[in-house]
């Protein structure tokens, strides 16, 4: 039998390579057919302009952001407690506040709540059931946290 032998071959140069590669790269560009040339132009001209967003979305988006807005605040209105009328005065919690001999000042002061005041009064209803409470021991070096 016959046997060849070829010695080893050299790897191309990296410069040979590439001077192929750039020679085939052209010769393709040069010889284009028009299908193909408008194909890639297009595409370059989308990615020039960027993506443009459907316009049926453009002219959604803003009317559904404020109906969402406007349905937030119908929500938060809906939730919100009813305004008192003027002149009334808040109602009183009187479950969790211990009962106390009322004092003429107190009585007086109460008649004479106006509208403006009435949160006042809420609150000094609050600090007078908060003073009457048991005074509550704090370890020794926490600080009182």
């Amino acid at each position: 039998m016959h046997t060849f032998h070829n010695p080893p071959a050299r790897p191309p140069d990296a410069a040979a390579v590439a001077a192929r590669a750039q020679a085939i790269f052209s010769t393709a560009c040069d010889n284009v057919d028009s299908y193909h040339a408008r194909r890639l132009d297009l595409a370059r001209q989308h990615a020039v302009r960027g993506y443009a967003p459907h316009p049926t979305l453009r002219m959604w988006a803003p009317l559904a952001g404020a109906a969402a807005c406007c349905v937030l605040v119908a929500g938060i209105l809906w939730t919100r407690p009813a305004p008192r009328a003027h002149g009334t005065a808040a109602p009183r919690i009187t479950a969790a506040v211990p009962q106390t001999a009322a004092t003429p000042a107190d009585d007086a002061a109460a008649v004479d709540v106006g509208s403006g005041q009435a949160e006042m009064m809420q609150n000094l209803d609050f600090y007078r059931w908060l003073a009457a409470q048991p005074a509550v021991a704090v370890a020794p070096g926490t600080g009182g946290h």
